[in-house]
């Protein structure tokens, strides 16, 4: 078959696959290897073996005309060079090789409390993906009934230390501690957006630092819709890297203190996240659930990648 014939044939299912994952990966300038292609493959219309994504980005002239590669890796034709896509991803993965040794101290505070069960390195420090002014943004998963006063007493010693983000702060590597939830909670279907990628992406990339009661196998079991959406993405265990130092905790949190803590930490939620608060998905504040993101992108990414996807598929 010739190559013009060929390029005038719709994409095969596959085709179309591989090209969705690279491009929405093109959003964040973040190049994939095969495998990561074939991890992370969108909204496929059937599960693929690897060797199946191997061959396709070896053998496919239609996507030969839409990607770019070198060294192993892929990106998108029309953004910026792969070579320096491949720069970029070095660099900071770097950076958050530092971020992730912080980290690691941190969380051996952060195991002192028994209301802590679970804590996990999300966004772009799910991706290693980070940058000097990057926070180290976590998600942390509590006792029901202990997620204010839990939220307390690990914000107040990086407050005191002046290691939280603040546009005037100048702290390096400052921990976010914009996102808690109970363990019987762990469902996140609600939050949804319509046709929210990144939701999915942001559950499936998850990177375990301390989990007690295999608080990630729950939310994996909790959080099974991701799987039409991400089929071959499968729940990241704790890396030996990452696991803290082996304390006890505390013998005791006292409840007694949760109301209290409620109420200070209400007192203290700047005006724009009280503005917002449970009136869309972007900040949730009740006793199961503190999302605290007035800055929500998901939208924009989504209506990005769907416009990259209308322009080729």
């Amino acid at each position: 078959m010739g190559l013009v014939r060929w390029l005038h044939m719709e994409p095969t299912p596959l085709e179309q696959a591989v090209f969705r994952t690279v491009a929405w990966f093109s959003l964040f300038s973040y190049p994939l290897t095969t495998f990561e292609v074939w991890k992370w493959l969108l909204l496929p219309d059937r599960p693929y073996d690897l060797a199946e994504v191997y061959r396709i980005l070896d053998e496919s002239p239609w996507l030969e005309t839409k990607l770019q590669r070198e060294k192993g890796f892929f990106a998108l034709l029309g953004t910026q060079s792969i070579s320096g896509q491949i720069k970029v991803r070095q660099d900071r993965f770097l950076d958050a090789v530092r971020k992730f040794a912080s980290l690691r101290r941190a969380v051996t505070w952060f195991q002192l409390f028994p209301g802590v069960r679970a804590v996990a390195a999300v966004n772009t420090m799910a991706w290693w993906h980070t940058t000097r002014e990057s926070d180290i943004d976590l998600y942390i998963i509590t006792r029901p009934g202990m997620i204010w006063s839990s939220r307390l007493l690990l914000v107040t010693p990086f407050k005191l230390l002046g290691k939280r983000p603040h546009i005037d702060s100048g702290a390096e590597n400052p921990f976010c501690f914009s996102f808690f939830n109970t363990v019987d909670n762990l469902g996140l279907e609600s939050l949804k957006i319509k046709r929210d990628y990144y939701l999915s992406f942001w559950s499936k990339s998850l990177v375990p630092v301390l989990d007690k009661d295999k608080c990630f196998d729950t939310h994996v079991l909790e959080n099974r819709w991701v799987n039409t959406t991400l089929p071959h993405a499968k729940p990241r265990a704790i890396h030996h890297h990452h696991k803290p130092r082996a304390f006890g905790s505390a013998p005791i949190q006292p409840k007694f203190i949760e109301p209290l803590a409620r109420v200070v930490q209400r007192k203290k939620f700047p005006s724009n996240i009280r503005e917002i608060a449970n009136k869309d998905t972007r900040v949730v504040i009740n006793d199961q659930m503190l999302k605290l993101y007035p800055i929500d992108r998901r939208e924009t990414f989504r209506d990005e990648f769907e416009k990259i996807l209308s322009r080729h598929l």
